[in-house]
């Protein structure tokens, strides 16, 4: 398997995400539901409530000789991204939020020849939003910005691991996907452009399981986990990882059954897909909780002083550190790599 390349935002927050040794693509925590930017037009200047402000001549003189307004559909359009272009207009992404965000974005654009080999869009409105909305970030990031980072964080909450393919061409991957032409400057400051090769993959959380559950059993409900986007078939695969909410740390044999291949094929071979994957949806109903909590371990542990002299309680920590059994489940999409021929 070979580096992390894409996933949301949990473990990007983390010093200690730089210790996973699994190949990422994409994931999402169990409660963190993606978050949707704001779509109400922004208000023009001038504008009263209920009443519309004529402007004086001069100031009409002066709009009439401004410069037009910012249009990015006419700035993708002249690139050949009408596709990326028709599918942030479907979405009602293009008016109400990339023409008039104040913050510079750096948009990662699908071609024209990805979105051909995707097919038909989402009919579900929300879901095409979360689904482009994998593909912008606040901030502008150059292709030299990209290189000095591990990880960027989308407006949807899905974190992009950014990775040199060590292919012997040396492409940068973000996410699931490889720029294809890079640093396309936004007119006025509005950010940066890359063209990408493929349409990124978005994990959605389709039904979460409950907070208290028990160890050395299935996890109930069982988490269902939905898919947009494009996946390789036959490499890519989707994990359930636990992640321990004191530290962050990532426990990857904290799980059974935690591993479902996206497509035909996968590990085992054969030509059905994986019982648990179907329609773009996954179902973990074998995932099983093997990690012990700390205060089932049977290491004694040292006791903090249980009362000051005043009768309060301590609140010094315990001297050894005991942590909370607070744990989350981060989905997260791995590809496999094929070995090179000979190899």
């Amino acid at each position: 398997r070979g580096p992390a390349v894409q996933h949301r935002d949990y473990l990007s927050r983390s010093r200690r995400w730089g210790e996973m040794t699994e190949p990422l693509l994409a994931s999402s925590v169990v409660g963190g539901d993606p978050v949707a930017p704001p779509l109400e037009p922004l208000a023009a200047e001038g504008e009263a409530a209920g009443a519309a402000v004529a402007p004086a001549p001069a100031a009409a003189e002066a709009t009439a000789d401004a410069p037009p307004a910012y249009s990015f559909k006419a700035f993708a359009m002249e690139l050949g991204l009408g596709r990326f272009v028709a599918a942030l207009e479907a979405a009602d992404l293009l008016g109400n939020y990339v023409d008039t965000c104040e913050s510079p974005l750096t948009l990662f654009a699908p071609s024209d020849e990805a979105f051909a080999r995707l097919g038909a869009l989402p009919d579900d409105l929300q879901v095409l939003r979360e689904l482009l909305c994998v593909h912008i970030t606040l901030g502008s990031l150059s292709h030299a910005e990209l290189l000095n980072t591990r990880s960027i964080t989308t407006i949807s909450q899905q974190t992009h691991h950014v990775v040199l393919a060590d292919d012997g061409q040396k492409v940068l991957q973000v996410g699931s996907a490889s720029l294809e032409r890079t640093d396309v400057q936004l007119p006025d400051g509005r950010g940066v452009l890359h063209v990408i090769d493929s349409v990124m993959c978005c994990i959605r959380l389709l039904q979460n399981c409950r907070y208290e559950q028990v160890w050395n059993k299935t996890v109930r409900p069982s988490p269902k986990v939905g898919l947009a986007g494009e996946w390789r078939k036959s490499q890519d695969e989707l994990h359930a990882i636990l992640i321990h909410c004191d530290t962050w740390q990532p426990r990857f044999q904290g799980l059974r059954g935690s591993v479902v291949p996206l497509g035909v094929g996968g590990p085992a071979g054969g030509e059905k897909a994986h019982k648990s994957f179907q329609d773009g949806t996954v179902h973990f109903t074998e995932l099983l909780i093997l990690e012990k909590p700390p205060e089932m371990s049977k290491k004694k542990r040292k006791k903090p002083e249980d009362n000051l002299a005043d009768g309060s309680m301590s609140q010094q920590p315990a001297l050894d550190g005991n942590q909370s059994s607070n744990y989350r489940i981060m989905f997260s999409l791995y590809r496999r790599f094929e070995p090179a021929d000979g190899a």
